[in-house]
């Protein structure tokens, strides 16, 4: 990958726009005008060649929509939203340099001008104008001429990542994606830590087999149940395929069920000599929907999805680890394990070896109580 390639701003919205909607912006107004007496980017970029401004000055300057770029490594040109670009032009009634302010730019080696805070207001003014000369303002920086390769990316997405952090308008993929080019602590950990699963967040790791989307609940599923459960549940997980895309309130649920049940998980495991965990999300995600399409033509695998369904509603986890015990029990039973004692199921729900059974009810929300033991009895999927 070209961790250097670049794209230019106005290009993207020349591909991306359609006739009518270029027609509908282009008839809007720019309501104001920029500050006079500021010099040209191009003219500052003639004087820092020239040695008359040090690398770490930043020259607040007039830059041509045409020479603006942005990186695809750790910002999101691909992604610029040209229906919030619209709404926001309505609800202003035009283009306002001064409601815009001042973006973040750096001078590159190579010659290019590299937007890092601002690509929405650069695709908004030139939207308006359709003029690949019309302005913004800038605030330029410039990299070290001798700078390598890291050094740029690592600047400018600490830059980027300062923006994307605290703007609600960027998913949790571009905080993680700027925060990890910028190499914070948390991202470069969190992308070490799932790479020998092949899991990958918002592009970060090159020839990833998995992606995960919510990289927030990956951090939570470490904290509340334990690097080792969650390693447990993404090695299984990964190893059989059981989908693509994965869920990151699936990994929570899944790596709690292994905390809050580990100890029967345990028993059946040295019953049987297998990993009756791993065996059952391969039964399920994998197999099951072909084994009983003999009985039911409409039988199909297990998803995540199910597994999670509701969360939309009700943000806790017991429900999803419910029906974790549910899927456990059911394919204990239907592959005849051994499980230890008098016990009516893996894991009991009654008698003196529910305890963590009881436990885990004890840790519920209290509204919740009255239908996890349903859930974990019944089909549903």
């Amino acid at each position: 990958m070209n961790r250097l390639k670049l794209v230019k701003i106005i290009d993207l919205y020349d591909q991306k726009v359609d006739d009518k909607r270029r027609e509908k912006l282009s008839s809007m107004v720019v309501k104001d005008q920029l500050p006079k007496n500021l010099p040209n980017a191009e003219d500052v970029v003639k004087k820092f060649l020239f040695g008359d401004i040090d690398h770490s000055e930043t020259i607040i300057c007039l830059a041509k929509t045409e020479d603006l770029y942005s990186s695809p490594i750790y910002n999101r040109p691909e992604e610029i939203d040209l229906n919030k670009c619209e709404q926001h032009l309505h609800y202003q009634g035009g283009f306002s340099h001064r409601l815009a302010g001042t973006q973040s730019a750096w001078f590159r080696p190579s010659g290019h001008i590299v937007n890092t805070q601002g690509g929405h207001r650069t695709t908004k003014k030139y939207a308006v104008t359709l003029d690949p000369d019309s302005r913004v303002l800038i605030g330029l920086k410039f990299h070290p001429p001798h700078s390598t390769e890291d050094q740029i990316i690592l600047t400018e997405s600490e830059d980027h990542h300062t923006d994307a952090a605290f703007r609600k308008n960027q998913t949790g993929d571009n905080k993680f994606k700027s925060a990890y080019h910028s190499i914070q602590s948390w991202a470069v950990n969190l992308f070490e830590y799932l790479k020998p699963f092949s899991i990958g967040i918002a592009g970060t790791l090159e020839g990833a087999e998995f992606t995960l989307p919510s990289h927030s609940y990956m951090t939570t599923a470490i904290n509340v149940a334990g690097k080792p459960n969650v390693s447990r549940y993404l090695k299984a997980f990964t190893e059989h395929k059981c989908e693509k895309v994965i869920l990151g309130n699936c990994v929570v649920a899944g790596s709690l069920f292994l905390d809050h049940f580990g100890e029967y998980i345990e028993a059946v495991d040295k019953e049987n000599g297998c990993d009756s965990f791993s065996d059952m999300l391969k039964y399920y995600f994998i197999e099951y929907g072909d084994l009983y399409k003999v009985v039911d033509p409409d039988a199909t695998n297990l998803t995540q999805s199910a597994l999670v369904d509701g969360n939309g509603l009700y943000k806790g986890n017991e429900p999803a680890t419910a029906r974790f015990v549910f899927i456990y029990n059911e394919f204990v039973r239907i592959k005849r394990l051994k499980i230890r004692g008098n016990q009516k199921t893996a894991i009991p729900f009654e008698g003196s070896k529910s305890t963590a059974w009881n436990e885990f009810l004890s840790k519920a929300n209290p509204l919740m109580k009255p239908t996890l033991k349903g859930l974990a009895e019944t089909k549903f999927f």
